[in-house]
């Protein structure tokens, strides 16, 4: 009998000790920084994703030769983060053009920082899109927050983007033509209706570097870092059903109980498993074009002014990456923020046809689509990092808990996983 026993204690004994101390749910870059961390610190960690892939909303698909993101993304590489997490050289990074092209008087023109192209400085002299009044402010508030590390509003005084820019006395004029597409469209917010204070930390990183694009697309960044881990310990396809405490019950019906869980999921799946009422989110369409002819050779976002339709962002995206395009092709991709769960496309061509002419029908559509969960919403006062256990078995990640960005998905991971090592 006493045998039986000792057999039965070193059973349960051997399970629990298959079981890894630390889990991972989700690998987007919340959860591969997490485990990155976890696994630099020697603590045994596995990675679970529901999906055939690490990356999250962070995808690249290769099609016909096109190297297609999952939605216009773009790399902010001032972000402070990234030098805890990538090595950016072996990105081959390509980057934008460090500006943006303007639609004045029917033409795309480019609004270039000086400092990387001084005999720019005429054209935002002499644009129509800026009033006399937007160029004498617009370098006093460039320099306020260049000089700013820590932005130059806090929660207190945090407001809507679009308040904060008319209680500069910006004009309408620059707010519809510059403004509000270029954060609107970072930000997914309809008439610049998110946080000011996120706002400028994001022209901060604007101004002290360029937007940015692996060669290879955007899925390099979320490989790169699970290169780094173990392929053994990373689960694709697995889907977490439900939690108890920190034991998890998967898809195919496994239990799994590790001493500390990192839920790093996106916000809305988080909220499921946790029992909780999910966070408001926003979306973004997007489409990709094959056109026999480039509209631009600018290596620019392309700005659209507020409420001329759905588009509110374009690029060449072969004239900033050729590897995104076979040779010889051009690879077009418009976006904007999506107010249904279908592309505005008709609306879309319309638009594009009033700016480009009639070349835009010849553009040959390659994909098309919404990513409904793009961003948690950023309203003003929020904190920039939210710090909390959900239980004491639990840390939860992801940018719905930081800012809603790269950045603050970066930043929640390695914050989670020191908490769940510290207790």
């Amino acid at each position: 009998m006493l045998g039986n026993e000792l057999c039965e204690t070193i059973r349960k004994f051997n399970s629990l000790r298959s079981d890894p101390e630390f889990v991972v749910v989700g690998a987007g870059l919340a959860g591969l920084a997490a485990a990155s961390v976890l696994h630099k610190a020697g603590k045994e960690t596995l990675v679970l994703e529901a999906s055939d892939s690490v990356g999250g909303r962070v995808r690249t698909d290769s099609e016909s030769g096109f190297l297609l993101d999952r939605g216009f993304q773009v790399l902010l590489t001032a972000y402070p983060e990234l030098k805890r997490h990538l090595d950016l050289p072996a990105l081959d990074l390509q980057p934008f053009l460090r500006g943006a092209a303007v639609l004045d008087d029917g033409h795309f023109v480019e609004l270039v920082d000086p400092r990387s192209a001084p005999l720019s400085l005429g054209t935002a002299l002499t644009t129509s899109v800026l009033t006399s009044g937007d160029r004498l402010r617009l370098l006093p508030l460039v320099a306020r927050i260049r000089f700013s590390s820590h932005g130059i509003l806090d929660r207190e005084t945090d407001c809507e983007t679009g308040e904060f820019l008319r209680n500069l006395g910006f004009s309408e004029k620059s707010i519809n033509a510059v403004w509000e597409p270029l954060l609107g469209g970072i930000q997914l917010t309809p008439s610049l209706q998110g946080s000011a204070r996120l706002a400028c930390l994001i022209l901060r990183c604007l101004i002290l570097g360029p937007a940015a694009v692996p060669a290879a697309g955007m899925q390099a960044i979320p490989d790169q870092i699970a290169s780094g881990l173990p392929s053994r310990y990373i689960q694709l396809s697995t889907t977490a059903k439900a939690l108890n405490g920190s034991q998890i019950l998967l898809s195919d019906g496994t239990t799994l109980a590790p001493r500390k869980l990192v839920l790093a999921t996106d916000g809305r799946s988080a909220a499921e498993l946790l029992k909780l009422e999910p966070e408001s989110n926003r979306g973004q369409w997007y489409a990709y074009f094959n056109a026999p002819v480039s509209p631009s050779e600018s290596r620019a976002i392309h700005l659209f002014p507020a409420g001329d339709g759905p588009c509110s962002n374009l690029a060449v995206m072969s004239n900033v990456a050729p590897a995104y395009a076979p040779a010889g092709q051009t690879l077009i991709t418009v976006a904007g923020p999506a107010v249904s769960r279908e592309p505005p496309l008709i609306e879309a061509l319309a638009q594009l046809c009033r700016v480009f002419g009639p070349q835009a029908e010849t553009w040959q559509l390659l994909k098309a689509g919404v990513v409904l969960d793009a961003q948690p919403v950023f309203g003003p006062g929020k904190a920039l990092v939210t710090r909390n256990e959900w239980r004491s078995e639990v840390v939860v990640a992801g940018d719905h808990r930081a800012t809603p960005s790269i950045q603050g998905a970066l930043v929640s991971g390695r914050l989670a996983a020191e908490s769940a090592m510290s207790s």
